[in-house]
């Protein structure tokens, strides 16, 4: 059942992760909060291919994809304008690219609520701003 108070409610959220067990939980975890879901994916190509159908609110980005690094799909989003957390276990080696480094991050393992709060700092800055301007 979607919280009803989540901020995220009604988000389109693409999943980038080429774990599966990983990125089913983290479907599970943005249904809970009233996300709609796109993929998961697990490729930068197939990430590429979704971000030029899609309309999207946000994305999550495991920053290693089968050893590759992440980094094309995170410089795209950045000309795009979708922002962008970048998922990962490895720590701060892994984000030696600019296009990562100063991205949003969650470390895996992480919890609920890291996760909501994580997500709701990077996804809804421009729904607080519209907000706060029509006020």
């Amino acid at each position: 059942m979607p919280k009803a108070s989540s901020r995220l409610a009604g988000l389109r959220v693409l999943v980038v992760d080429d774990e599966l067990l990983v990125a089913l939980h983290i479907e599970t975890l943005l249904e809970d909060l009233g996300c709609e879901v796109i993929g998961p994916v697990p490729t930068i190509e197939k990430a590429l291919a979704v971000m030029r159908d899609e309309h999207l609110d946000g994305v999550l980005l495991d920053a290693n994809l089968d050893g590759y690094s992440s980094a094309p799909v995170a410089a795209d989003l950045r000309a795009r304008g979708v922002p962008f957390v970048v998922v990962t276990g490895y720590g701060q080696l892994e984000l030696a690219s600019p296009a990562l480094t100063d991205a949003p991050r969650l470390s895996k393992p992480f919890n609920d609520t890291e996760f909501e709060a994580t997500l709701t700092a990077a996804f809804c800055a421009d729904r607080r701003a519209s907000t706060t301007i029509g006020q």
